[in-house]
């Protein structure tokens, strides 16, 4: 077998996005073997379809815990330079030996969601006041453009790319909120069944 490694620089917003491609380089037979600053992603060679990856969001105190209760599940934890930072455990394992359902307890799994919720809603308001600031310069400069119009062309250029910038902010702003949107949706739908189930 072929030990050669590739490193994929890809930057995604959802977590849905970035397990659908993690398992699809697991399918065409690359393990995830490392994460870089949250978008370079190193994969070793494997047989085709062999490993299966998942995601989990657990409280930072449960993380060697979980950890450990994965390992015995048959899954490696992957390791990646935002530990430090979250709660978000990458897990892979060979197909033929683990679960694709890794936490299978309703409340295991309602407070992961929870947790992603909550992380996607801290970068949407973030997101919101930045844009909000954005469009208000935008509006400002505008009016400056109109009090001095013998400007020149240098801070009309300027201008319409800040614009051009701050209209592309505002759209990745609005897909911050849709992504928040499902997140708490999945969140929410979890809690209902998990209250039909006790």
């Amino acid at each position: 077998m072929d030990n050669s490694n590739i490193t994929k620089c890809k930057l995604f917003f959802s977590l849905d996005k970035e397990l659908e491609f993690i398992n699809k380089m697991n399918r065409e037979g690359w393990k995830l073997v490392y994460i870089k600053c949250g978008c370079f992603y190193t994969f070793e060679k494997t047989e085709p379809d062999e490993y299966f990856t998942v995601l989990h969001a657990t409280a930072k105190e449960k993380v060697l815990e979980l950890s450990s209760f994965a390992a015995q599940c048959g899954y490696q934890p992957i390791p990646h330079t935002m530990d430090g930072f979250g709660d978000l455990l990458y897990l892979t394992g060979k197909k033929a030996e683990v679960s694709p359902e890794f936490v299978c307890e309703a409340p295991e799994k309602t407070d992961s969601a929870k947790r992603i919720y909550q992380r996607f809603r801290i970068l949407s308001i973030i997101f919101v006041a930045i844009s909000v600031l954005l469009v208000l310069e935008s509006i400002f400069f505008i009016g400056r453009r109109m009090t001095f119009p013998g400007v020149s062309v240098v801070f009309v250029v300027f201008g319409v790319l800040f614009m051009i910038f701050t209209a592309v902010y505002v759209a990745m702003c609005i897909y911050a909120l849709v992504l928040t949107a499902r997140a708490r949706r999945n969140m929410k739908q979890l809690q209902k069944e998990s209250e039909i189930y006790e």
